[in-house]
Parts: structure tokens; C-alpha cells; sequence
């Protein structure tokens, strides 16, 4: 092995990848062809911010170069998972176990790659496998009580952590599991302490860091039970989380056609419940940022993004929320409109701060204005006119904003206009 690459690796296993990286360029300028170069580039650059696709291109070249070597297609397959591209992450992680059924590395790759899938009890399957090959493997180990615990099997999930903990105390990835699942019980200040120790062991696990910030979120009991709607909705495909939605939707139409005619105070409290399952999973982390700032400890957690979507999600949601049911029950159909306003511009303006995607921010960015521009519109005309509350311009003022404020939720699920940043 040339001394710039052995350099490289341990460049590596320090976490100094732009070095790394350089020194892998300086082994390629004299060994093009070189396949074990090509992967440590790849594994390198797998961790570094913004370069995941010129990993793959270069697990890709060293495919090419070992075509019949599990290694690389595996490697492949789980920066494909990492890019959320699991479909195409799947079956090279097959490929690569056909090449070697014993290979732990390929396996934990299709687990991973089922678990982007949401094909839990096959994820299951996979990191059991795994580690009947090897049960001392971290990574299988850390992926079983992952896939326990989105499966809802809590008990399991933090028998599995403890398990992998008494082998390796020093295991930040354990402590991070542990945290979630008891995040997941509602546990709040046992995750807390989980997560920080999981980042006094590894001070850079995103995985580890975000939990935290869900830990600290969670004190907020709106966010609870945000936490409760999102844990449930995990453990189904997208497909499926697609029908629950159109079930909430006609769910509330029939029940807003009940409520309205035994009573029209009844549909605004069943309007705001509607509202917040059907946008919370949107609101509820801003909201909860904002309730953190007061503070001292946990707000340092928050960094400049979230601290400004906090404020301004919050003041559109408390703000909508106060002209909504201030304007309700004082009968004051501008003050209605304008809270709604307020409400509807709260779910594209939660988009736009913490979004990795820069067109995006443009653009959920334009739609909360337009959002608060029709509202406001539509209120003042009817305002001015003093006519019935379905004249024809604000009605369709009112209208158009709520369908822009609802495409945001389906123009989210495009990867070029709404990117969360990793963990």
C-alpha cells in the first residue's frame, strides 16, 4: 500500500476527510486505477456535507474496477439510502449479498435500505441476520434497535441497546438509540440524558445532536403530542400515510357537515383540531423551538435558523389563532379572515428557514407572502363593502390562499424544493 494512501485512511478514522481527501487526489495522479483508492474516497466523502453524490460516482468507478467484490456495490447501496434513494439502494445490496451471503457489511446495507423503504418486518429479518453472522457487528446491533423501535417494539428496542452497551459502553450511536426509544415512551428527561451522553462520546453525531433538540422540544406538551402523531405515521410508507391523510380529510367534512348543523360554534373547534393534524407535522417544530428560547440551557441547542422560524411561525399561529377565535366569537368576519390568513401562512413560512434547499426557501417564501397578501385582501374587501361574506372577490381571495398554503405540503415531498438537514 503507497504511504498517501495508508495516510488517507488514518486521515480518516480521524475524521479529517478534506485532508484525506487530498491525499487520496495525490495517490489517483500516479494510480488512476486503483480501486481501493477510489473507495476510501467514497467513504470519505459519504461524511462530509454536500459531497454524498460524488461518493457514489466514486463507489460507482470502483464497482467498475471490482465488479465481482461485494464491498463496493454495498457501499453504493448505502450512500444510496443516504441521498433517499432506497429503491436503487435495494437491490445492489441483494447483488452484493448474492456475490457473498455471509458479508454483514451487505447486509446491514439492505437494512438500511428496507428501512428507507418502510418494510420494517423485513428490516427486521435483515439486521437479525446480520448479527447471526456476527453478533458483536455495531452497526447491526444499532440498526435492530432502530428497526425495533420504529416498529413500535420498545422494550425490545432498549433490551437490544443495553446489550449492544455492555459490550461497548463507549458506543455514542447505543446511547442515541436508547434516547429515541425513550423519547418514544414519552421519557423525556431519561432521552435527554442519553443523547448528551451519546454527544460527550462522539460531540459530532447529528443522529445524537437532533435527538437532543427533540428531548428539549419535548418539555412542550403541544410537542408531545406532535411527537406521538409522528411516531405513528413512521411505521407506514408513504402510500399509506397518503390514505390517513385523505381519511382525516373526509373525515372532516363529514364531521363540519354534522357540527354545522347541530351548531356552528362546533365547526371552529373542530376546524383547529383538522388544522393541527393535517399541518402539525410542519408547525409543531417551530412552535416548539419558540417555546425553548425562554430556556437558557436548551435554547443554546438551537442554532440561528431555528430560533427565527420559532418566532415567526409562532407569531403567525398564536397570532391566527387569537384573531380566529377573537374574531368568532365577537362576529367580526375581517378579523376571521385575517386570523385564517395568519394560520395559513404559519405552514409555508415553516418551510422556509431550517430548508437546505435554496429555490425552495424562494419559493414557500413567495407563497406565505401571497398567503398573507390574499388574506389581508380578502378581509379588507369585505371590509369596504360591506357586503355578504361570500362576495365574490373575497371568497375567491380566501380560496386561493388556502390552495396555495395547502401545495406547499405536496410541493414539499419534491427533494429540490424541501431538503431537512441530515442527522
Amino acid at each position: 500500500m503507497s504511504t498517501p494512501l495508508s495516510r488517507a485512511q488514518m486521515l480518516r478514522q480521524h475524521r479529517r476527510h478534506e485532508e484525506a481527501v487530498a491525499m487520496l487526489h495525490t495517490h489517483l495522479a500516479h494510480f488512476p486505477d486503483d480501486p481501493a483508492a477510489y473507495l476510501e474516497l467514497a467513504m470519505n466523502r459519504m461524511d462530509m456535507e454536500g459531497m454524498k453524490t460524488l461518493a457514489l460516482d466514486d463507489a460507482r468507478k470502483a464497482t467498475g474496477l471490482l465488479p465481482n467484490e461485494p464491498f463496493p456495490q454495498a457501499l453504493q447501496s448505502r450512500i444510496l439510502s443516504m441521498l433517499d434513494r432506497e429503491k436503487e439502494a435495494l437491490p445492489l445490496a441483494e447483488s452484493a449479498i448474492a456475490l457473498d451471503p455471509d458479508d454483514v457489511y451487505a447486509w446491514n446495507a439492505k437494512t438500511l435500505a428496507l428501512c428507507g423503504l418502510h418494510r420494517w418486518n423485513e428490516a427486521e429479518e435483515s439486521a437479525r441476520h446480520a448479527l447471526s453472522l456476527d453478533a458483536d457487528d455495531e452497526a447491526a446491533s444499532n440498526l435492530l434497535a432502530h428497526v425495533l423501535r420504529l416498529q413500535k417494539k420498545l422494550v425490545e428496542s432498549e433490551q437490544e441497546s443495553h446489550r449492544r452497551l455492555a459490550r461497548d459502553p463507549e458506543n455514542a450511536f447505543s446511547f442515541a438509540n436508547a434516547g429515541w426509544a425513550a423519547l418514544q415512551r414519552r421519557q423525556v428527561k431519561d432521552a435527554e440524558n442519553y443523547f448528551k451522553e451519546a454527544l460527550r462520546l462522539d460531540p459530532e453525531m447529528k443522529y445524537a445532536r437532533e435527538g437532543l433538540k427533540e428531548s428539549y422540544r419535548a418539555r412542550s406538551g403541544f410537542y408531545r403530542l406532535f411527537l406521538r402523531w409522528a411516531f405513528f405515521l413512521q411505521r407506514f410508507s408513504d402510500k399509506h400515510r397518503t390514505f390517513i391523510i385523505i381519511g382525516i380529510i373526509v373525515g372532516f367534512r363529514f364531521m363540519s357537515a354534522i357540527a354545522a348543523a347541530v351548531n356552528p360554534l362546533l365547526v371552529l373547534p373542530l376546524f383547529l383540531i383538522y388544522y393541527v393534524f393535517l399541518f402539525g407535522s410542519w408547525l409543531a417544530p417551530g412552535i416548539a423551538n419558540f417555546l425553548i428560547l425562554k430556556d437558557p440551557v436548551a435554547r443554546v441547542s438551537l442554532d440561528r435558523a431555528e430560533k427565527v422560524e420559532g418566532v415567526v411561525v409562532s407569531l403567525l399561529f398564536f397570532g391566527g389563532l387569537a384573531m380566529l377565535i377573537g374574531g368568532f366569537l365577537a362576529g367580526m368576519f375581517p378579523v376571521i379572515i385575517a386570523g385564517g390568513a395568519l394560520l395559513a401562512a404559519a405552514i409555508p413560512f415553516s418551510m422556509v428557514f431550517t430548508n437546505e434547499s435554496l429555490p425552495g426557501r424562494f419559493v414557500f417564501l413567495g407563497i406565505g407572502l401571497a398567503v398573507l397578501g390574499l388574506g389581508f385582501f380578502g378581509a379588507s374587501q369585505f371590509f369596504h363593502s360591506h357586503e355578504s361574506f361570500m362576495h365574490p372577490s373575497t371568497m375567491s381571495a380566501i380560496s386561493l390562499a388556502a390552495i396555495l398554503a395547502v401545495a406547499c405540503t405536496w410541493l414539499a415531498a419534491i427533494p429540490a424544493l424541501r431538503r431537512i438537514r441530515p442527522t
